[in-house]
């Protein structure tokens, strides 16, 4: 059997079980709403456990800061390496889906973020922004990509579902003989943060209904598993001395998770990593660390998969975290990536109680 023959008998099987997921998460989210006492009537919104009165007001001040950073063509950022990334309007559009969906206030952002994506993809496939002014390109395209497997499973928009199949399939492509995705084209250069990036967008593409063949998940599934340290946290190459580093051992944990892995004990040993002290002491006072918002993003969604108890230590905790670190604009600083990216994955970490992502309410 030739390759394009076997995934033409893949997909129909995974896009079933996809579209028929998005479904069934969608459908416990509005259950879990219900079931914590949160009206599902129109303009009447209570607030999860831990979510308290400053959570709320953080959230609406950050929003509200973000939408009005939006460009008129839908992008993000007009000065840095990150202008009109595409991977931070994809956080951003994140951002406003996790408030109440594509059909809360910041429904038209999301149609703006939309459309910017779209009009950034190529004919292969590749969703990249005009002016490339970073090395790490397939971030912005696996963050792209999952935003629209998201956004598609609500829309159902035939032109997202192009556009997605086209990425997704861009991603098969790019999996390397290792098992993960990298930078450049070096065998040997694959690592666990590109890799983790390009799991979440296949799962979200496959929530959505778009075929993702299931060797292709073991196989980055076993690229995860031999990256895996003693510790229980994550190298960063395969052939990279054993140092763990808590970011990309987070995200790590979050992908294995997201493949059904949550009871072996690949992940096991590396929740017992994330719970060490170490991840609110590795800041300083008032200093930001690098890769501070993606760690505080995947451990979030980590400690959402690990359920209640480590959900009711880790969310209060980053929580008070990120509150005194927003500004009085409303907006989250980072000097690398910029504030509009900050803003987004805060606004995401803080809004995860919410259940309002279908792909991040999963566990």
């Amino acid at each position: 059997m030739s390759k394009d023959e076997s995934d033409s008998k893949i997909e129909p099987e995974f896009s079933r079980r996809g579209a028929l997921g998005a479904v069934i998460v969608s459908t416990l989210a509005a259950l879990r709403s219900w079931w914590r006492g949160t009206p599902l009537q129109a303009g009447v919104h209570a607030s999860p456990e831990h979510v308290t009165p400053q959570t709320q007001a953080a959230i609406e001040g950050g929003l509200k800061w973000l939408a009005s950073r939006q460009s008129a063509d839908g992008g993000f950022g007009s000065r840095g390496s990150y202008a009109r990334n595409v991977g931070v309007c994809a956080l951003a559009g994140t951002a406003f889906l996790a408030h109440r969906g594509m059909t809360g206030v910041y429904r038209r952002s999301i149609q703006e973020c939309i459309r910017y994506l779209l009009g950034r993809s190529q004919e292969n496939g590749f969703i990249v922004e005009a002016d490339v002014r970073t090395h790490a390109t397939l971030y912005g395209h696996g963050y792209a990509t999952m935003f629209l497997g998201q956004v598609f499973g609500e829309s159902y928009d035939p032109r997202v579902r192009e556009a997605l199949k086209a990425a997704t399939q861009l991603i098969l492509n790019l999996q390397d003989g290792q098992g993960g995705w990298s930078y450049t084209s070096d065998p040997k250069d694959a690592d666990v943060s590109i890799t983790t990036c390009q799991m979440l967008a296949l799962f979200s593409a496959r929530q959505a209904g778009i075929g993702v063949p299931r060797e292709a998940i073991e196989r980055s599934v076993d690229f995860l598993k031999q990256a895996q340290n003693e510790d229980g946290g994550f190298r960063y190459r395969l052939d990279d001395p054993p140092e763990s580093l808590f970011p990309r051992s987070a995200a790590a944990v979050v992908a294995l998770t997201c493949a059904g892995l949550e009871r072996d004990p690949a992940v096991q040993h590396g929740r017992e990593y994330l719970q060490q002290p170490h991840p609110p002491l590795e800041l300083s006072p008032g200093q930001l660390a690098e890769y501070h918002f993606y760690g505080r993003f995947y451990a979030t969604h980590a400690a959402w998969q690990a359920g209640k108890p480590e959900w009711d230590r880790w969310y209060p905790m980053v929580r008070d975290e990120l509150l005194p670190q927003q500004s009085t604009n409303g907006a989250w600083h980072d000097a690398s990536i910029g504030d509009e990216y900050a803003t987004a994955m805060a606004l995401i970490v803080l809004q995860f109680p919410y259940g309002n992502v279908p792909l991040l309410a999963m566990r």
